[in-house]
């Protein structure tokens, strides 16, 4: 099935696109970005309450173009996950990223799973299978 018939709502945002697709996954992929701010995360919370109409939805955050997020941004996102995600899958290439998603699950504990993938296949897959309930 070709990509643009799984899209039932896309949002674009100045850094990036959330999208919800047909098998209700809410989607984030940056654009051009290398880190991203709170007032970013807050209008990109806005825009994914807004796309689900308040539902939570399985998430999937391609993050392999981020090279950095400071701590304010991580604690915002343990902070505030729950709110349209009932788990994240985030796919990540680099270290620190990995790093980063580490702190997020240690150190500001979402109330939702969040775990790393290297490709979106396998984040899918997971989200799918609801081994995170």
């Amino acid at each position: 099935m070709p990509e643009e018939e799984l899209i039932k709502r896309t949002i674009e945002l100045p850094f990036g696109v959330a999208s919800l697709r047909s098998d209700d996954v809410l989607t984030f992929k940056p654009i051009d970005s290398k880190t991203i701010s709170v007032a970013e995360l807050q209008q990109m919370l806005d825009a994914f309450c807004e796309i689900t109409d308040g539902e939570r939805k399985k998430y999937l955050s391609d993050n392999r173009e981020y090279e950095f997020f400071g701590f304010a941004e991580r604690k915002f996102i343990g902070n505030h996950l729950h709110e349209f995600a009932l788990a994240a899958a985030i796919i990540e290439n680099n270290p620190v990223i990995r790093f980063i998603g580490h702190t997020i699950n240690s150190f500001f504990t979402p109330k939702v799973p969040m775990q790393m993938f290297k490709s979106e296949e396998e984040a899918l897959e997971w989200l799918k299978s609801g081994d995170f309930q």
